[in-house]
């Protein structure tokens, strides 16, 4: 497997793969040496001083894209041409269009394509559909999920162009991928954002509330900002409210409070609070099978398209439907 960009990401991603079995890593930099850094780092087999040169290397099977977001869609379309497997860091392009030629690039090759989507693969997501489909709660009504931080932009994130959104597309498209996990197929959305009081470290926006429909589900709600301060000694709150309970859990899943048909205090699974363990078992295996992922490029773009109508309804102030 070739990484594309050696940045925090893919270091991130490194350490793991690393323990997994039966993955050689290679890396590619427009800079030589940052590349032969990493290979050394992580003991890789190969550094590469260009993206094409990774491309077009035999011995590379997989290319995992860890690049600004900008540059996300060319290079996946340039991997898959070369009939490279495809798996590329979040968001997955700077808005749907760019997926849909990288998704056409995909199936014209018949080459595996995926999104590094760790979200999809935490355990509290597990937990709660677990409860959900038990009836614990009754049915569900309302979903609330709430993530407020800080969050400095600096690099290539404070480039209106590399990043193609605000906080919302970055750092958002975890929680509406969950969002949509827990509450179906999005129908419309409408969103807000402060008019004042808010001091914006992003391109476009660094606070955003969103209010989703969902086909025959609940309402879901996500309350997302890079520059709010409303967590409880660093927790985070968020909300599942059903006809016959509720759920309350911390919003990256440190515990859920279970209040229904019984009662019952969740550990959802500390160990991987993030799914990033569980995320590449998950990929490798598929990799390795050639079965579909759950991370697959058309869920990326379910999670885009309410990304952009998010976007749409800022200006329009009404519901947009969501593209599918």
């Amino acid at each position: 497997m070739a990484v594309l960009g050696c940045g925090s990401i893919a270091r991130r991603h490194s350490r793991i793969l690393r323990s997994q079995g039966g993955v050689a890593l290679s890396y590619a930099s427009r800079d030589g040496a940052k590349a032969e850094a990493y290979r050394r780092e992580f003991g890789g087999r190969h550094a590469f001083a260009s993206y094409e040169a990774a491309c077009a290397h035999p011995e590379i099977d997989a290319v995992l894209i860890c690049t600004p977001t900008a540059q996300h869609a060319p290079q996946a379309e340039l991997a898959a041409a070369a009939g490279k497997a495809v798996i590329i860091e979040k968001p997955a392009a700077r808005g749907v269009a760019e997926l849909d030629r990288v998704r056409a690039v995909v199936r014209e090759r018949g080459v595996f394509g995926a999104v590094a989507e760790n979200y999809r693969f935490k355990p509290l997501l597990g937990a709660l559909r677990g409860h959900i489909e038990r009836g614990d709660i009754g049915v569900p009504q309302f979903l609330e999920l709430s993530r407020a931080g800080s969050n400095l932009t600096s690099g290539w994130r404070g480039d209106a162009d590399s990043m193609g959104g605000g906080a919302l597309l970055e750092g958002g498209v975890h929680w509406v991928n969950l969002l949509c996990e827990l509450g179906g197929t999005p129908r419309q959305v409408v969103a807000a954002r402060p008019a004042t009081g808010a001091v914006s470290v992003a391109p476009f926006e660094d606070a955003l509330d969103l209010l989703v429909s969902f086909a025959d589900g609940p309402v879901g709600r996500l309350f997302h900002s890079w520059n709010t301060r409303s967590r409880i000694f660093g927790l985070g709150l968020s909300r599942i409210l059903g006809t016959e309970g509720n759920i309350h859990f911390e919003s990256n899943g440190v515990f859920a409070l279970v209040l229904g048909r019984r009662t019952r205090v969740r550990i959802p699974g500390l160990l991987d609070i993030m799914g990033y363990k569980g995320m590449w078992r998950h990929l490798l295996e598929c990799l390795r099978t050639g079965r579909e992922s759950l991370v697959s490029l058309d869920a990326a773009r379910r999670d885009l398209s309410v990304i952009e109508a998010a976007y749409r309804s800022l200006e329009t102030g009404r519901f947009e439907n969501v593209d599918r």
